[in-house]
């Protein structure tokens, strides 16, 4: 089943003066505005699109790549402050909205925040929220491996090390005392799991299990 907030490769049915239709299956049948639309598209050719709601609510498709997509976090920038919250530029013509109950702090413009972007259960609309430890629940079932190659997003710093979250789905650690490079909050970096702990927890390695110290090493 599609939902807004994806990408998907969708067939064109049929073309207009003001852009072309595509097939998106439960969905109905969706525009591709024709300032978003290459060259030579044609009725029966496969296009990828991203899915969402522009500024008058329809649900439109676009060939603008976001920064991320529903279900994901992202380090994004704010680019305006207004009566019912901030908003951020993730990518679209149209920027993506932090209510302000869903910022953990007040934002500021020009300042960039790690967001988690959700669909709101009310309207159907692609939002964003700051309060990112209630979008990561360690307690959820995972199939990390030692050694596993993941994507990772720095989150915050610790007398430890550095918090960082797993592909848009676990927190992590990486030991300060193993990272031999610069890293910045907001940061996406590859990384892999390095050893899953007794109690669940998740230690993180950015060498592939090539550090020069290991605290939890036999001896």
């Amino acid at each position: 089943m599609l939902t807004i907030g994806r990408d998907y490769e969708l067939d064109v049915v049929k073309a207009v003066d003001f852009g072309f239709y595509l097939d998106a299956e439960n969905l109905g049948q969706i525009l591709l505005p024709k300032k978003f639309a290459p060259p030579g598209l044609a009725v029966g050719d496969y296009i990828v699109v991203f899915l969402y709601r522009d500024s008058e609510d329809r649900l439109v498709a676009t060939t603008q790549v976001p920064k991320a997509c529903v279900g994901e976090f992202a380090y994004l920038p704010a680019v305006a402050n207004t009566d019912f919250g901030t908003f951020l530029d993730w990518g679209l013509d149209k920027d993506v909205l932090v209510p302000f109950y869903e910022q953990h702090r007040p934002m500021e413009v020009g300042h960039s925040y790690l967001v988690y972007l959700y669909l709101d259960k009310n309207d159907g609309r692609i939002v964003a929220s700051s309060r990112i430890d209630k979008f990561l629940d360690d307690e959820k079932p995972h199939d990390f491996k030692p050694r596993q190659p993941v994507k990772l997003i720095i989150a915050n710093s610790t007398e430890l090390g550095y918090k960082a979250i797993i592909n848009h789905s676990h927190w992590g650690v990486l030991y300060k005392d193993e990272v031999f490079q610069r890293l910045s909050f907001g940061q996406t970096i590859d990384g892999f799991i390095k050893r899953i702990r007794p109690d669940g927890k998740i230690d993180l390695s950015l060498q592939g299990g090539k550090e020069r110290h290991d605290k939890y090493a036999s001896t």
